[in-house]
This record gives C-alpha cells, sequence and structure tokens, in this order.
C-alpha cells in the first residue's frame, strides 16, 4: 500500500509499506480523507520534535476495511476516528480524560497516523457517521471536537459574548461551535480575508485585525479563545479583552513560554486553562459530540475544505497548507 512519511525536515514522500493486520480489539480502515493541520505543519518543519520516520495524519475519516478479534463493527461502516490511545487505567483515563494520560498517544502524531491507503486503530477510537456524509466532512470532526472541547471549557452557552484570536481552521471550527452552543455575539481576528470571510459565513459578529482593535470596538467579552500560539502575544491581547471575572481558553501551541500581564490578569480575578484536544468527562464526549455539528452543519462546512490533493501530490498538499496566501482553510488529502 502507499503511505506517506516524513523524510526529513520540511521534506515528505510517498513509500510502499505492507498492508497492516488489525490485532484483537482493533480494525483496519480504508483511509477516505486526511486533513492537514498546523501540528502536522509543525512537525513537517521539525519545530517540535524529531519526526522523521512518522506516519502523519490525525484528521482522519474511512471505512471499516477489516477487523481484529472480539471487535463487532460492520465491514464498511464509515467513521471518522479521535485519534487518542491511552492507557486506560489512569485515575484521568478513569474519569474521562484521556487526553491527560501521561501514556497516551496520538495517531499522526506520536504514533503512525492514518496518511496511508490503509491504517489501523483501536476499536474504541471510531465514532460511526452518517453513511450519506462525504469523507472531506466527516475528517472535520477532529478539529471541531477540538472547538467543542475549547467550548466547555470557556463555559460557552446561551447569550455569551466571546472572542476568538485567530481564524485558522481551529479558530473558524471554534467560530462554528459558539454559534452552535447558543453563543450571542461572536468576534474574530483574522489575518488574511479568506478567513475574515468564511468567519463572517460561518456566523461571526464582527472580524478585526487583532485584539486590541476588537476591544476599543466591542468592549470587555465573557470569554476569549485563543488559537494562535507560535510567538504571538496573544495571551496579552486576550487578559485586554476578556471581562473581569471571565475566561480564557488556551487552545494554541505555544513556542517557549508567552508573556501574560500579570497585574490585570489578578486584578481582574481571570481564568486561564489550557485545552488539549478532547476528553470524556461529559453524558457526551466532545468528539462524539463534534460528530453530530458535522452532520448538523455539513452545508455550511462544505466550503471548509478548500484544497484538495491525491495521496501522490503529498508535496503539493503541504505547500499549499503552509502557504496562507494560497487561500487555504484546510487542506486534505483524498485517499479513497
Amino acid at each position: 500500500m502507499k503511505a506517506v512519511v516524513i523524510a526529513a525536515p520540511g521534506r515528505v514522500e510517498v513509500v510502499e509499506r505492507e498492508l497492516p493486520e488489525p490485532t484483537p480489539g482493533w480494525v483496519r480502515l480504508a483511509t477516505g480523507a486526511v486533513g492537514i493541520c498546523g501540528s502536522d505543519l509543525h512537525l513537517f518543519r521539525g519545530h517540535v520534535m524529531n519526526a522523521v520516520g512518522l506516519q502523519p495524519g490525525h484528521e482522519v475519516a474511512g471505512t471499516v476495511d477489516a477487523v481484529g478479534e472480539g471487535v463487532d463493527v460492520a465491514i464498511g461502516t464509515t467513521v471518522a476516528v479521535e485519534p487518542i490511545h491511552a492507557c486506560g487505567e489512569c485515575l484521568d483515563c478513569r474519569t474521562g480524560f484521556h487526553n491527560r494520560c501521561e501514556q497516551s498517544k496520538l495517531f499522526g502524531i506520536s504514533a503512525r497516523g492514518g496518511m496511508a491507503e490503509f491504517f489501523t486503530v483501536p476499536a474504541h477510537c471510531l465514532h460511526v457517521v452518517p453513511r450519506d456524509l462525504d469523507m472531506n466532512t466527516a475528517a472535520l470532526s477532529e478539529p471541531i471536537a477540538v472547538a467543542v472541547r475549547a467550548m466547555r471549557l470557556g463555559r460557552v452557552g446561551i447569550g455569551r459574548r466571546i472572542a476568538v484570536l485567530g481564524a485558522g481552521s481551529i479558530g473558524l471550527a471554534c467560530v462554528l461551535a459558539a454559534r452552535d452552543a447558543g453563543a450571542e455575539e461572536i468576534f474574530v481576528t483574522a489575518r488574511y480575508p479568506h478567513q475574515a470571510e468564511f468567519a463572517r459565513v460561518l456566523g461571526a459578529t464582527g472580524v478585526f485585525d487583532d485584539g486590541s482593535t476588537l476591544r476599543k470596538a466591542c468592549g470587555a467579552v465573557d470569554a476569549v479563545i485563543e488559537t494562535v500560539g507560535g510567538t504571538a502575544d496573544t495571551l496579552t491581547e486576550a487578559v485586554t479583552a476578556v471581562r473581569r471575572g471571565g475566561t480564557i481558553v488556551m487552545v494554541g501551541v505555544f513556542d517557549g513560554s508567552p508573556r501574560l500581564p500579570g497585574l490585570p490578569f489578578m486584578a481582574g480575578e481571570i481564568t486561564l486553562v489550557g485545552s488539549n484536544c478532547y476528553a470524556h468527562d461529559a453524558s457526551i464526549g466532545d468528539f462524539a459530540l463534534a460528530t453530530r455539528l458535522v452532520a448538523r452543519h455539513r452545508e455550511a462546512l462544505a466550503p471548509f475544505v478548500t484544497h484538495r490533493f491525491a495521496l501522490d501530490e503529498i508535496d503539493k498538499a503541504y505547500a499549499a497548507a503552509g502557504d496562507k496566501h494560497a487561500g487555504a482553510v484546510k487542506v486534505q488529502i483524498d485517499v479513497g
């Protein structure tokens, strides 16, 4: 079978690998679509860790192709993959926080991912989606699940006023998730015109160049969802934008230690909470809720996938994902 690997920092290639066989409790998927996100780009460029040899891909949808012993899932079932595989025994796992498990692996990041014609995952990672949901939309379940988690941690609900800093794929997913959760007003910062346009399509009340401009125009908000990370000074912008007693949810992955203005943070009794992937600490897990949201909003999400490439075009796919001037929101690989 064909599979993608990171051959060197800044270089990916397609290789031939043996067809994997599912072990007890696992399934083999025929990959339909797999997305490229910011974390994939960090790995690709060698900014996070040595990922040489890694088979990437954690935003995956596909169909069940074979099952291991003890698995009761029908061949041909259409699924989205929740890509965390944790120990299942520690306190965090037993209380629904598999995303905090010290032994957890994230397929496509710290374990072999789905950017291949076939790959294997534990059956518990599968979320069945409607058969008529196309693979490209189903693969958006993973970034939408990240946004669902952020809404829960930010206590975003009916009547809330929120700000989303950043309008990449996760920031835009947060706009949709906030609107679905009942937020009354959603203000967004966006660097590029195509991001600003799509934010408005998804339900943003207003779009601004930066957090300072947003604060002056809109006043303080109940919650700020930070999705930029990197070397940005967005935590400072977040403290400026949130009301006293409000919440900042840090979704973005920062390089090093970001700056936080201590006095206004302390004086305003602001809550800062990190949001890591998705968890099962509610009656409906974040990923399961995301698949429902994706199915319900499939028409609104259709333009989300701006670029689609074949597996053999992986170089072009990573180039498009890394060039925001090219108008990319979500780049995906069509495998099946």
